[in-house]
């Protein structure tokens, strides 16, 4: 595994990482609510999802990281299937965000923006680096 996939795929992985605790704990916090885009008054209406939300990223956050160290510690088959499986969940779950908000479910339109891209675009990257 090339060295620009593992990086992306590692970078992809800090930032769902990251997101996990402001889902999953910290989003009674008005910081935290601006950084996702929950409206305050939305949050106790949201916090059954987004607990479970942020496990999700730190689950999938993990996977991609221990995917990595398997390339590297030599059990190539079992460290491409989970970056590359991590990385299309990424994508795929990330991209959902634009749909919510093309739907209209975010406070303004485009919102959704920032964490679209964010959640997208490096494993995104990781797996078209692949093919090089």
């Amino acid at each position: 595994m090339n060295t620009v996939t593992q990086l992306f795929a590692v970078l992809a992985a800090l930032i769902h990482i990251a997101v996990f605790p402001l889902e999953s704990f910290f989003l009674r916090h008005p910081g935290a609510q601006k950084f996702l885009s929950t409206p305050a008054a939305n949050v106790p209406a949201v916090m059954m999802w987004a607990i479970p939300t942020g496990f999700r990223n730190l689950m999938i956050g993990l996977g991609a990281i221990a995917g990595v160290l398997a390339v590297n510690a030599g059990y190539m088959v079992v460290g491409y299937t989970l970056v590359i499986y991590c990385c299309v969940n990424m994508v795929l779950t990330g991209a959902t965000m634009a749909l919510a908000d093309w739907l209209g479910h975010y406070p303004r339109r485009g919102e959704s923006i920032p964490g679209t891209l964010g959640s997208t675009v490096p494993p995104l990257i990781a797996l078209a680096a692949l093919l090089f």
